[in-house]
């Protein structure tokens, strides 16, 4: 008997669970038709992934992908055009002039070569490192045609070979293959002109050395020289004056920053001054006196070459904390780099101690200064893709601690300054900069002690497909490569 009412219990609960689970998922599927006809209504924006386009919604009906072929030597062939269901990653650039979007039953585009662009609601396409963003979908039945132009090899493919430019087998400072980390040879030919291979926090990446005379590049009325290929392509280069003399290379003469007494200070972005911890030393609230000289210089003088610029290609102000100057001290941040304690930092090791510079930063999110960035690389708190060299990039291209040397590209008559903090030695704060005899030496950052103000070479980093124009440009001071900007 008590079997049997247990039994029959089961079964009652079996009948309720059955009806509601029926009512919930009739319930979600209300809710899931509700908020898919909304989604498009209220979104901004809708992302589409770099791989193969699964979308079904009754909002965005169809995305059409066409890609220009190429033949066998990777050159576009013109007219061919075959369909297919991802988006090209790289080497392509959306053609806005054949592609176009429509919406609504009477198929009216929105967007693109047919597109009545006076309407309010009209639909935005933007294609970057191969992914989609489409913005105000707000018309039912919308369907988009979309026409990517292969890249012509050799305008705006600017890889190693179409610049006419050799890596060197012979000369260059020895690196481990798979860790990039320098194992002898920093101080060899530091005058002969090479182009060197490491790797940095992107891939393997190409680095101008010694009395290097085919790395020019101009773009409008602004020199600038070739620092590295970066691992992802893109080229960063430093300023070097509105003419092609050593003798305009700066912007102006500054200070790091206006005050020298607290480890925050050696921030290209700092902390709170007299904090207990490091995190709240180093935690980048507060622009730096350089920093802010340099955005002034990116409104005044880059913004209108915004479109070929790469904010997530960071520069690396290497905060790294050690307990000492020797080569078997410690990294410690419990203990170092706040509250006035003496501190040396990461490149004070590498330049005087180990001398064996890095390309890869060893904080990236921390110390990685980056633009905010799809990819989420580096601490994505710059305001504008600028930065200074590091003082491993210096030692890379031929300097060697406080030795003289004049006949490397970065030598020049001036001081300037690199973003790599030197240490903190219990009253001032101290970062390196390129001296006017061509060495590395570390300074205070507010002219203090016996020093005067540096000057300022802003760094940039150019995507990795900017065109150049198609001239007899060589890279040399006098056919430097000259960036396309139309």
């Amino acid at each position: 008997m008590k079997y049997e009412k247990l039994n029959e219990s089961n079964g009652k609960s079996r009948k309720m669970f059955l009806y509601g689970f029926l009512m919930c998922a009739i319930l979600l599927i209300i809710i899931n038709m509700f908020l898919t006809k909304a989604k498009y209504k209220v979104v901004d924006s809708t992302k589409l992934v770099n791989s193969t386009i699964s979308y079904s919604n009754a909002d965005f009906s169809l995305v059409a992908i066409n890609v220009q072929q190429t033949d066998e030597q990777g050159q576009p062939v013109d007219g061919s055009y075959q369909k297919q269901d991802k988006i090209p990653v790289e080497k392509h650039l959306l053609n806005e002039k054949k592609s176009y979007c429509t919406a609504g039953s009477d198929n009216i585009a929105v967007w693109g070569k047919d597109a009545d662009m006076a309407l309010p609601n009209a639909i935005t396409v933007e294609y970057k490192k191969g992914k989609l963003n489409f913005g105000n979908v707000t018309e039912t039945n919308t369907k988009c045609y979309l026409w990517f132009d292969a890249i012509p090899i050799g305008t705006s493919d600017r890889t190693l070979a179409d610049l006419g430019l050799q890596v060197s087998t012979d000369g260059c400072p020895t690196v481990d293959p798979v860790s990039g980390e320098l194992t002898q040879g920093l101080n060899v030919e530091r005058t002969q002109a090479l182009l060197c291979k490491s790797k940095d926090d992107y891939g393997e990446t190409y680095y101008f050395r010694g009395k290097a005379e085919n790395n020019w590049v101009k773009i409008g009325e602004t020199y600038w020289r070739i620092i590295r290929i970066n691992g992802n392509g893109t080229i960063r280069l430093i300023y070097n004056g509105t003419t092609n003399d050593k003798d305009s290379i700066v912007i102006s003469s500054q200070k790091y920053n206006d005050i020298i007494q607290d480890n925050a200070y050696v921030g290209f972005k700092f902390g709170t001054v007299g904090a207990t911890s490091y995190a709240d030393a180093h935690n980048n609230a507060n622009k730096s006196r350089i920093l802010t000289v340099l955005d002034e210089c990116y409104l005044q003088n880059l913004s209108k070459y915004e479109s070929i610029l790469d904010g997530a290609i960071g520069f690396c102000n290497d905060r790294t904390p050690y307990n000492g100057s020797s080569a078997s001290s410690k990294i410690d941040t419990t203990n170092y780099g706040f509250s006035g304690r003496g501190t040396y930092y990461g490149a004070y090791l590498r330049n005087y101690i180990t001398y064996k510079p890095i390309f890869k930063c060893p904080q990236v999110n921390q110390d990685l200064f980056t633009t905010i960035n799809e990819e989420e690389i580096g601490n994505q708190s710059l305001e504008y893709p600028i930065g200074l060299i590091t003082a491993d990039e210096v030692l890379y291209a031929g300097a060697h601690d406080n030795q003289t040397n004049q006949d490397y590209y970065l030598y020049s008559n001036q001081s300037y300054w690199t973003m790599s903090p030197a240490h903190f030695n219990g009253t001032g704060a101290c970062v390196f900069y390129v001296n006017n005899v061509g060495a590395v030496y570390n300074g205070s950052i507010n002219g203090g002690y016996t020093y005067a103000d540096y000057g300022v070479r802003p760094v940039i980093n150019l995507k990795a497909y900017t065109q150049f124009e198609q001239n007899d440009g060589d890279g040399s001071k006098d056919k430097p490569f000259t960036v396309k900007l139309n």
